[in-house]
């Protein structure tokens, strides 16, 4: 059973995998552009934890670094190989800094994510990283206002959630259908729709 873009994990991984809570439309307000240097540092970062997690098992710790990666900073990592998902882990809460969230799911889509095998030390030269940073969550009537090649979606009923990232659905109703099959809501009456813009950081092909 999985959750949005969240996998079911180890328990000492599910603390931190995703903090929604049941007001999360105002979880948080940052609409942050960050300039490509960090952009490109930010993936480098996440390719070394995962180079390491993946040789020696240990993780990173994150030093050295401007200092917008000590602020709290929402995230979703995602692993490429090709047109292909491979691993995805990310959190709206701005519990943890952006060094921390990205070393952590970074491994987590690496090595955790229960919908893919782990990626292997030899796979990972074919890996492109993708590091998405949402923005303020809006509320919307109906699907019709949600554009799936820009916004990325949010499903919720009660205490089900789903998550579509942006680009991830080729049509505004197929990211609905995404969103409902990963918060496992049969019955869309009731349901509540959210939209948000995002900062997409992709890894340049080797």
């Amino acid at each position: 059973m999985k959750h949005g873009f969240y996998s079911i994990l180890p328990l000492e991984m599910k603390s931190k995998l995703c903090c929604i809570k049941k007001d999360f439309v105002v979880l948080f307000s940052v609409n942050l552009i960050l300039p490509g240097f960090i952009g490109n540092t930010a993936i480098s970062l996440c390719r070394k934890a995962v180079e390491k997690y993946l040789t020696s098992g240990e993780t990173i710790e994150g030093k050295n670094l401007p200092d917008v990666f000590g602020e709290k900073i929402p995230v979703f990592v995602s692993l490429k190989k090709g047109n292909q998902t491979r691993g995805c882990a990310g959190t709206f809460s701005l519990e943890d800094t952006f060094a921390e969230n990205l070393i952590h799911f970074s491994i987590i889509a690496a090595a955790h994510d229960t919908r893919y095998r782990p990626i292997s030390q030899q796979e990972l030269k074919d890996i492109r990283i993708q590091i998405t940073i949402p923005q303020q969550t809006v509320e919307i009537p109906s699907i019709e206002f949600y554009n799936p090649e820009t916004e990325g979606l949010i499903v919720k009923k009660q205490d089900k959630l789903g998550i579509v990232l942006p680009k991830e659905a080729k049509t505004s109703n197929y990211a609905l259908r995404i969103g409902l099959r990963n918060a496992g809501i049969e019955d869309k009456e009731g349901i509540k729709l959210f939209k948000f813009k995002a900062q997409i950081f992709l890894e340049e092909k080797k």
